[in-house]
């Protein structure tokens, strides 16, 4: 779930103009934080009341300051006056943050409260998944996917990241049905050929694997899944010379 992701809700609680306000200052928090800080403090000590205060932890999530936005996020949910969904809402963006800061236990928490308020939202499941497969807890990730399969079966992200559940457990013919699902769905999605790239590397396929990784590089230059992308070939460039 995105940090955007609670806007269009708490705008809908606003009167006109502080919706515009509200866009107008997300908008600001991601693309110039810091004056978006400032706008938001200020919009906030005029009486904006939650959308000023999201928006002051939607700034600090892209200063880079997790644990402080994460803080207030988790303050703002807890004191929200808001329907069930938009506290989870929040309870999910503070969980992505204290995943950004690294603790992985306070984000397993919130998203846990995000879960306990509203449990039809498939994203909500794949961001526990998420928190619990950067953990090493692969099989209760796989429950949590499953759920969200379950209320999405087509959700392109949901089966990624079974499928790479599936193979670090190392159960690959479930892990392939994930991905080749996926790519059939989005046929160019980055992160699922990244992943058929290393079910190919797996399987001793390396042509193959070249193949997805370079496809990858050429399409996201620079991104992260790119560099996971170059850091595979040069992995298997090595380990061929070596044999």
């Amino acid at each position: 779930m995105g940090i955007l992701a609670t806007a269009p809700a708490l705008a809908q609680n606003a009167d006109m103009a502080d919706s515009e306000q509200y866009k107008a200052c997300l908008k600001l928090a991601q693309l110039q934080p810091e004056d978006g800080f400032e706008s938001a403090i200020a919009w906030r000590d005029m009486g904006g009341g939650e959308p000023a205060l999201h928006c002051v932890a939607v700034a600090l999530i892209t200063l880079g300051k997790y644990e402080e936005a994460a803080t207030r996020l988790d303050k703002l949910a807890s004191e929200s006056t808001s329907e069930a969904d938009i506290r989870a809402g929040l309870l999910a963006q503070a969980g992505q943050a204290w995943m950004m800061a690294g603790n992985l236990q306070f984000a397993w928490r919130d998203q846990s409260r995000a879960l306990d308020l509203v449990q039809g939202d498939p994203r909500l499941w794949i961001d526990r998944a998420m928190v619990l497969g950067m953990a090493g807890e692969y099989w209760e990730s796989i429950d949590d996917l499953n759920k969200a399969i379950d209320l999405d079966p087509d959700n392109v992200e949901a089966l990624i990241y079974r499928g790479t559940a599936w193979r670090l457990l190392e159960s690959y013919d479930l892990a392939k049905t994930d991905i080749d699902r996926a790519l059939v769905l989005n046929p160019g999605h980055n992160q699922a050929l990244l992943e058929r790239g290393n079910l190919y590397r797996v399987a001793g396929e390396n042509d193959l694997a070249r193949k997805d990784w370079m496809t990858v590089i050429e399409n996201s230059n620079g991104s992260p899944v790119a560099e996971s992308a170059k850091a595979n070939i040069e992995k298997m460039d090595v380990q061929t010379d070596k044999n």
